[in-house]
């Protein structure tokens, strides 16, 4: 369902959005800066906060139209004040829909790939004698958009990039659909453009 609504949103945002560009878009894009992430706790379901960067490369095939490609690694040395230290890595792609100003720059992106969890939360045990869960992959997908501020041809600023991201690392449940988290990343940083269309 989460697919097929992206997909829709995607389709109903791309005619508009090569309507109204008024400027024209580098051939490659470079973010990097800080990521906030949002989380739960693997076994408890309790939230807490991840401190991490992110970064990504989008080749715009169009005006309005880039693939992305995103990495990004966030990491907490108190997870639910539990005194467990917890790393997460994400690598994921897919498409981007830009609105193009002279200096502004919207975006919205759907972005699918995996992640990597490990840190004592998930190698050392849980309490009651279970063992420990040990370093988890999963399913990541994403889902938000950003705005950046162009100071130049070359460099800008990513003002905010704000976004939904579903993963599916080990919860330490029975029942398999548990093994999911529904997080919020949060990201700011600069942004770097080479060449033109």
């Amino acid at each position: 369902m989460v697919l097929l609504a992206a997909a829709f949103v995607l389709g109903a945002v791309a005619p508009r959005a090569h309507a109204q560009e008024s400027a024209p878009a580098p051939k490659i894009e470079i973010f990097g800066g800080y990521s906030y992430m949002r989380s739960n706790i693997v076994f408890s379901g309790t939230r807490f906060n991840l401190n991490g960067g992110s970064g990504s490369v989008a080749d715009n095939v169009t005006n309005w139209l880039g693939i992305v490609g995103d990495f990004g690694v966030y990491d907490t040395g108190n997870a639910g004040s539990e005194g467990r230290s917890l790393t997460l890595s994400t690598y994921q792609f897919g498409p981007r829909i830009s609105m193009r100003g002279h200096s502004l720059v919207s975006f919205g992106q759907v972005l699918l790939g995996g992640g990597h969890a490990t840190g004592t939360l998930y190698t050392t045990s849980l309490g009651n004698g279970s063992a420990a869960l040990g370093p988890s992959n999963g399913f990541a997908l994403t889902a938000g958009g950003g705005l950046d501020w162009k100071l130049n041809r070359t460099i800008g600023i990513r003002i905010i990039q704000t976004e939904y991201m579903y993963t599916t690392f080990l919860n330490a449940a029975a029942a398999p659909d548990k093994n999911r988290q529904n997080n919020i990343r949060i990201s700011a940083g600069i942004t770097f453009s080479f060449g033109r269309r």
